[in-house]
């Protein structure tokens, strides 16, 4: 993960952009959560869309994702198999009921995924948890079955008032094409609410 994150940075620097508001959406909230705790110097505020924490509410015994999501979730990026049966886990894992999830169908790369993988896989989640300091945005699909209602404050719960929640109707984990308008809006209200505080 903090590979990815030296990435992130890279282009922020290359571009003189920082500090930046970071956006990460699903799999890429870890990253964007990573480059605000490893370089704090370039961001300015996190938005995360349609995140899994990472981590599940204090006493549940539920990981954050389970074997059934995991697959769902795996398998709609799995180009060996069939048109039908990717659709099948697109609707499971990423979109609100009556959403089209053939606009996800393309797009796919397995080695990308691998590498997601392993970044998650060996990177202890207490190492980008937190984002820093930084003010965060926990942008939620109110139909994410990957990040469900159940474990949705958990970063509003350990992270406190540098967390604000906001939760979209008819969004599930896909979230940009189902509700495109709703996410630039919150993400625009976001960024002048940060860049209006001095630093």
């Amino acid at each position: 993960m903090h590979d990815f994150a030296r990435d992130v940075a890279a282009v922020i620097e290359n571009e003189h952009a920082g500090p930046a508001v970071v956006v990460g959406h699903a799999w890429g909230n870890f990253p964007a959560r990573q480059v605000a705790t490893d370089r704090p110097d370039l961001v300015r505020g996190v938005v995360l869309v349609a995140a899994s924490a990472g981590k599940v509410p204090p006493g549940s015994t539920e990981k954050p994702i389970g074997p059934e999501m995991r697959k769902a979730i795996d398998g709609a990026g799995d180009l060996r198999l069939s048109r039908a049966q990717r659709l099948i886990y697109l609707k499971e894992a990423f979109f609100a009921p009556g959403n089209d999830p053939t606009v996800w169908l393309d797009g796919w790369h397995h080695e990308t995924h691998e590498a997601e993988s392993h970044a998650r896989n060996v990177t202890p989640v207490d190492d980008y948890f937190a984002a820093g300091s930084a003010p965060i945005l926990d942008l939620q699909g109110e139909s994410d079955p990957v990040a469900p209602r159940r474990f949705s404050m958990v970063l509003k719960s350990m992270l406190g008032d540098r967390v604000t929640v906001v939760v979209v109707p008819n969004a599930g984990h896909a979230f940009a094409p189902e509700q495109p308008i709703a996410m630039a809006y919150e993400i625009a209200k976001f960024a002048r609410r940060v860049y209006a505080v001095k630093q």
